[in-house]
């Protein structure tokens, strides 16, 4: 094991992972942050070692205690934890220590219009019955209308996508309103296309000593906002450091911390999945201010860029 211990160490240095890096080291915890590719940043009050892949995870009486990785060029390292946290996306090798298996939510059916562009603005997502539809500008006067629904539906759409389209659009008024007297497009952007829903949440989130965040727990797949994907990973982080926080200061169970963290992570999930719409109306409303997770009371130090002897706290 390494000679130098750590409160958390967090591998990937995507949104979630910087993130949460950066409010626990905000904390005072000790903190480190791996990253396989070139970081974007530093990490004020924690070490950055970038151009180092998390291999694996180290387990001792059913509880993670420490990260195995690989740093580019040299021999493999395990560094010891009283945490992880695993940010390194949805093909994660550790992952699976956590969660299990995943698939599909649901299967998307699309194709793009010419409809009225005073009543197509957007992007807008609407819920009915079977699953939502989203409609979304597609540039010179189209309109992309899709439907997103459930599994078991599979079957019908792919044995009449095009029938099935317009049946859903029939069960959701403001797409059936929005197609009338709309034409489908010429040649491919008309084509309807079918592919599986790949927004997922895992079966788990936390096991004693670990916790997973950003696409590693769940991700929301092709939405009309792309930025609602972000809005979820850094509500999820913000979780994760509040969790992590109360447990590593000795103020909060950690079976408790970590299952409210789990809770709380699941309904944003589903409030972005089915509403579209991010829970608490902004990413870090109601994670960062006023939850004490920082000392001041405020938002961390950005992270440092990369620029000379700025390198602060980065290794290899």
């Amino acid at each position: 094991m390494s000679s130098e211990p750590y409160d958390v160490v967090v591998a990937g240095a995507g949104p979630a992972g910087l993130l949460t890096a950066a409010l626990v080291a905000g904390r005072g915890h000790r903190v480190l942050l791996l990253e396989r590719d070139p970081c974007p940043g530093g990490l004020p009050g924690g070490v950055v070692r970038e151009r180092s892949t998390a291999v694996n995870v180290v387990i001792e009486d059913e509880r993670v205690t420490g990260l195995r990785h690989l740093p580019q060029g040299e021999p493999a390292r395990t560094v010891r934890a009283r945490c992880v946290v695993d940010a390194s996306g949805g093909d994660s090798p550790l992952r699976r220590h956590v969660a299990g298996a995943r698939g599909s939510s649901g299967l998307a059916v699309y194709a793009c219009f010419t409809a009225d562009t005073g009543r197509a603005e957007g992007p807008r997502r609407f819920p009915f019955g079977n699953g939502w539809f989203w409609t979304a500008p597609a540039g010179d006067g189209l309109t992309q209308v899709g439907a997103v629904v459930r599994p078991d539906l599979a079957d019908r759409v792919r044995a009449d996508p095009e029938g099935a389209l317009s049946g859903f659009a029939e069960a959701c008024p403001p797409v059936r309103d929005l197609l009338a007297g709309a034409v489908r497009a010429a040649g491919g952007p008309g084509r309807i296309r079918v592919r599986p829903h790949w927004s997922y949440a895992d079966h788990r989130l936390w096991r004693p000593g670990m916790l997973l965040v950003g696409d590693a727990a769940c991700a929301v797949g092709a939405q009309p906002l792309p930025v609602l994907g972000t809005h979820l990973a850094c509500r999820g982080a913000g979780l994760a450091a509040r969790a992590l926080d109360g447990f590593l200061r000795g103020t909060a169970d950690e079976a408790e911390a970590f299952a409210e963290f789990e809770h709380r992570y699941r309904e944003a999930y589903d409030s972005v999945l089915h509403d579209g719409i991010p829970q608490d109306g902004g990413p870090h409303d109601g994670i960062l201010p006023g939850e004490g997770l920082h000392p001041e009371g405020t938002f961390p130090p950005p992270p440092v860029p990369f620029a000379g002897a700025a390198r602060a706290g980065v290794s290899r």
